[in-house]
């Protein structure tokens, strides 16, 4: 770069600065949307009285968020198939020790 591009940035140079802010900040920006929408819809429908379905709503609510996390924030969109795999291992292991932990709650005597 010249000395006069340093002293005044020209208005191409704020545009590709912008464009390439935009395309830093989407992805993560249309995820926080995403999961306030979720958080809305989780935090309205337990005021609803659905019965059963309230659990059922709220645990297909946090399906949704843990994909939407693991798409965007997590970058597994665009990583490999080894990355997803483990990925995809870890949620399985940790659903498995909340599933042992909640048998173990449920089947001690109060």
């Amino acid at each position: 770069m010249s000395r006069g591009q340093l002293a005044s940035p020209s208005g191409r140079a704020d545009q590709e600065r912008e464009r390439n802010a935009w395309a830093l900040w989407k992805g993560p920006g249309v995820a926080w949307l995403a999961l306030i929408g979720l958080f809305a819809a989780n935090l309205i429908s337990a005021y609803v009285p659905l019965g059963a379905g309230n659990l059922i709503l709220s645990l297909a609510i946090a399906a949704v968020m843990v994909v939407v996390l693991s798409t965007f924030l997590m970058g597994l969109r665009n990583s490999s198939a080894l990355i997803r795999l483990v990925a995809g291992a870890g949620l399985f292991w940790t659903s498995l020790m909340f599933i042992l932990t909640f048998c173990d709650f449920l089947s001690r005597r109060q």
